[in-house]
Formats: structure tokens, sequence, C-alpha cells
């Protein structure tokens, strides 16, 4: 856990979901929204479109109505490959669980129905962020609104074409929630962690950028701000953990302004962490474990945000945000013989 922004080993969580839909592989139509209700059982949102839960801006939420009563996101990762469709996080961002009284649970298979081989991830799942457990163990109980991160075993040996995101509330899948429930983005994946700690010289700013300084013809100055921060969630300020209504997204006084922006070097990288062995080998763009398949490919260069930490082993919230690369893409000079440096430059997305 790291306080006072103190960096350790950084870790990227990569989002597969967007990842696919900004590659082609997958279309809006391969996620849905469905209750138990009879056929058709696919569940509208009384604000928001299905697409807002995988554009990455958690600010732009979806509303899900209280009777709904159980719901469900689904994936069809469309890979009948185990190992390319393998994940090991999920994180919700920008919802009202504590208020809607909502809990949820992750299983995976290769039934479409999950009729059959049902794996649930979120059982024994690693509770990093807002994640109790629940009274049911296949469930997480979120104490706060506002973000909730866990992270299983990676599920390449198990049927996992088709994901799940159950959510119900805490008393049962027949009882209504508590509240409308809200949501703003999934994110779900695999994470890389840096195979070294950064140099000493990392650089963290906050850039205030959306202010310009105008001069009126009299000498005087003004400020002309198009924006100050990140905007509000559903009901949180970003990043937030909160319950009470003093914490939430009214409290303009509480929240974060400016843009984070982090500058790190890696010296002394092995090749085989950061290079894959066969650049062309596509199974390996999915399936490796090198710093260059698995973050700069995922994140398309500066194209797609990602959730990044300065510390793997956060429970702080203070520590996690979502980022872009600042510098669009991979650069690296060889030190030594098999091993070499390479920058990290992100910039705060919202």
């Amino acid at each position: 856990m790291s306080t006072y922004s103190r960096v350790s080993t950084p870790r990227a969580y990569m989002d597969r979901l967007s990842f696919n839909l900004a590659n082609g592989f997958r279309t809006i139509s391969n996620y849905t929204l469905t209750d138990d209700a009879g056929s058709p059982a696919t569940v509208t949102p009384s604000t928001g479109v299905i697409e807002n839960l995988f554009d990455l801006r958690p600010s732009n939420y979806i509303t899900i109505a209280a009777a709904t009563q159980r719901f469900r996101i689904n994936i069809d990762t469309g890979q009948s490959s185990n190992a390319v469709a393998e994940t090991n996080f999920l994180a919700i961002l920008g919802h009202n669980f504590d208020y809607a009284d909502a809990v949820f649970k992750v299983e995976y298979s290769d039934s479409a129905t999950f009729a059959s081989g049902v794996t649930v991830a979120s059982n024994g799942c690693t509770r990093l962020i807002n994640a109790a457990v629940d009274a049911d163990a296949d469930y997480v109980d979120p104490a706060n609104n506002g973000w909730t991160l866990i992270t299983w075993a990676d599920n390449s040996d198990a049927n996992n074409q088709y994901k799940r995101i159950t959510i119900e509330d805490d008393s049962g899948g027949t009882s209504n929630f508590d509240q409308d429930v809200q949501i703003g983005a999934i994110i779900m994946g695999e994470y890389i962690s840096w195979p070294v700690n950064p140099r000493l010289e990392v650089g963290f700013d906050i850039d205030y950028d959306g202010t310009d300084i105008v001069t009126s013809a009299g000498g005087g100055t003004f400020a002309n701000t198009s924006y100050l921060g990140s905007p509000t969630w559903a009901k949180t300020n970003p990043w937030a953990l909160a319950t009470a209504a003093t914490e939430n997204q009214d409290s303009a006084e509480s929240r974060h302004y400016g843009r984070r922006k982090w500058n790190m070097d890696f010296s002394y990288i092995a090749d085989t962490s950061l290079f894959s062995q066969n650049m062309h080998l596509s199974a390996g763009m999915i399936d490796g474990s090198d710093l260059y398949s698995q973050f700069y490919h995922k994140s398309l260069g500066s194209h797609l945000p990602f959730l990044f930490t300065i510390d793997e082993d956060s429970t702080d919230e203070g520590d996690y945000g979502l980022y872009r690369l600042a510098n669009g893409g991979l650069q690296s000079t060889q030190q030594a013989f098999r091993f070499w440096n390479t920058k990290l430059n992100l910039v705060e997305h919202w």
C-alpha cells in the first residue's frame, strides 16, 4: 500500500473489452445486458446505452431501474482458445452499489448459457479496492459508492470464452434494488506489472491545462477555464469511495482538480521482459508476458486508456487512475547485452 505517491512497482490493468471493440474483432452486439425475465430478456437502461459501459469514461454512466432485480453483463470474447481468452481482473468504475445495496459475482464458461463448466472467478478473488466479502462467498459486496477492483488467478486452463457479471440486490435475485443501479465503466482483461522498479528520478506533475489567461486591452488578466478536472461520476467525485452525502459529487471543495502526469525511466530490463519472442506470432501478442505485447500492443499506443497504479499491491484508491501513453508508443535503448532501458510517460484520461 502506497501513501504520499510513493512509487513502488507499477502495474497496468489492460482492458480487453475496449481493445477488441477498437480493433474490430468484437462489436457491441457481443456484449449484452440481460435479466431473468422471459424471452427476450434484454435489459434496456433507463438512462444511457450499453455502449457507455465500454467507452472507458466513468462519468458517462448507465442507469438500470431498481425493479429490474438481478441482471447480467454478458461478454462473448469470440475466443475458443483458453490461453487467448484468459482474464485476471475486473474493475467497475463510477457505480452506486452502496446506495443500491448491490452485490456482484464474476463467472466464466465455454457455454453461452452457462449451463455447464462454470467457474466463479470472484470466489476467492483478491479484493484490492472496495470489495468486501458477501455472506455468499461467490459475491463481492462493495461497502462504498465509487469503484471496485478485484483480481484472480489467470484462467488460461479453464473454459473461459464467455464471461458474465451478475449484479443483484444483497437480499437476493428476486428483490428490487434499494435505488436504481448506476455504472460508469466495466474494465476486464489482464494486468501486467513492470519487471523492475523505476529509477529514482520519477517525475509527477499536475497540469491545470483547462485554463487560458486572457489579457484585456487595459492590461488586466482574466482566467478563461473550460474545465478544472475530471467530470464527476454518478454518485461520487472521481476515484473517491463514499457513502455519506457530504462526501459525494456535490462536495466540490474536496474534489481533485488538474490532470495528473507520470514520467518514469526503467533501466536494465531483460529483453525477454520487454519484447515478444516473435513479434509476428499472433497468439503471443495476446497471451505473452512481455511489456510490448501486454501493455503497448493492448493500449494501441495512445489510442486506449488503461487503469494504472504506482504500486502493484496497493489497496489505496489514491494510487490509481485512468491514463494514456503521452509519447505514443514504446521507446527503448539497449544498455547492455540483452538488457534495455525504456521510458514511461503517462497523462491522465477522462
